[in-house]
């Protein structure tokens, strides 16, 4: 805004006056005081104008590089999403094309080995049927010799061993003369020798079954005998509290309506955890902000690597190429070191 300034000032001078000539005309001199005023009307209106233009222009520079900035910073944040999206696309394509690639090379494989196969049944079939041919064939051809010898060995037995067989003849004869001899009176003498002979095959029977059965109930005696001994060896005579582990699974997934649902899954041999109470009350304490995720020790570490290894050479067989590829890539995947756990 404009203003005034006033400022004063007295200027001392000496000079010299002539006065007219008298008696005592001539010179002298005077001190003369001369006082000075000046006052200063500063107008700063255009200064203020150009002031207040230079503000707008500065507020428009600001907005201009602000909004500037913020398309700049949206154009980045654009490009960064096409190229990421790009690069994901160009990897999930090249692998897509990887894995139709080897698709079609192993459906080609598959294809040339069914066929190689159905030759090869086809070969097998014929064989197997000259062999069912040749087979008959012999079997008739030598069918004849083999009755001729066994015919043959039964005579041979028949006269080596004929005192044997005459034997039996004449035992099945004594056998039946119960009923088929008229000399009723041999009843009263075989009577008494078969039921004696009877007796003695029914009691060495029973006594061989007692002493069969004694030496099982023996046997069963000295096993548990030895089973006790094993189990108070291995067994503390002691009430301690234990504590149990059970694994269980956490699952956090977030739905349509983008909210995060959490479930837990526990296994069948523990019940107790797989009411809903129970679970509500893991998924509570799981899910509060008093848990703390560390990362995973070291020797757990090495021993989930030791157990992850064992289940993928299990399940992925290596051998080619392409085994060792999908084992590579599922260990990557995997990242056990990356895991987070919580310290109990």
């Amino acid at each position: 805004m404009s203003y005034r300034r006033s400022y004063s000032h007295t200027v001392s001078e000496t000079v010299s006056v002539r006065y007219p000539a008298s008696q005592n005309g001539g010179t002298t001199s005077a001190t003369v005081n001369i006082p000075i005023y000046v006052d200063i009307d500063v107008d700063t209106v255009p200064f203020d104008n150009s002031v207040g233009r230079c503000e707008n222009n500065i507020n428009l520079l600001t907005g201009a590089v602000i909004a500037t900035e913020a398309a700049e910073i949206k154009s980045i944040n654009d490009n960064a999403k096409k190229v990421s999206k790009t690069l994901i696309g160009g990897f999930f394509s090249y692998i897509r094309s990887e894995i139709s690639q080897q698709v079609a090379e192993l459906s080609q494989n598959v294809e040339a080995q069914l066929l190689h196969l159905k030759e090869l049944a086809q070969t097998t079939r014929s064989k197997k049927k000259q062999m069912e041919g040749d087979y008959n064939r012999i079997t008739g051809r030598y069918m004849k010799v083999f009755e001729d010898l066994n015919h043959e060995l039964s005579n041979r037995i028949n006269e080596l061993d004929k005192p044997t067989f005459s034997f039996r003849k004449i035992t099945d004869q004594q056998r039946i003369r119960t009923t088929d001899n008229l000399l009723v009176n041999t009843v009263t003498v075989f009577g008494p020798e078969s039921n004696g002979f009877n007796t003695k095959i029914s009691t060495s029977y029973t006594k061989k079954h007692a002493l069969d059965s004694i030496n099982k109930a023996r046997l069963f005696l000295i096993q548990q005998k030895s089973l006790n001994v094993v189990i108070k060896k291995n067994t503390i005579n002691e009430d301690a509290a234990n504590t149990i582990f059970v694994p269980v699974c956490f699952i956090e997934t977030r739905n349509i309506n983008n909210q995060i649902d959490k479930n837990i899954s526990v296994t069948d041999f523990y019940p107790s955890l797989n009411s809903k109470r129970s679970k509500d009350e893991l998924i509570s304490k799981l899910s509060s902000d008093k848990v703390k995720w560390n990362e995973i020790a070291k020797d757990d570490e090495k021993n989930l690597n030791i157990f992850f290894n064992l289940e993928l050479n299990k399940r992925v067989p290596g051998g080619d190429l392409h085994s060792e590829r999908v084992k590579e890539t599922i260990q990557k995947i995997a990242k056990i070191s990356a895991i987070k756990v919580i310290n109990v």
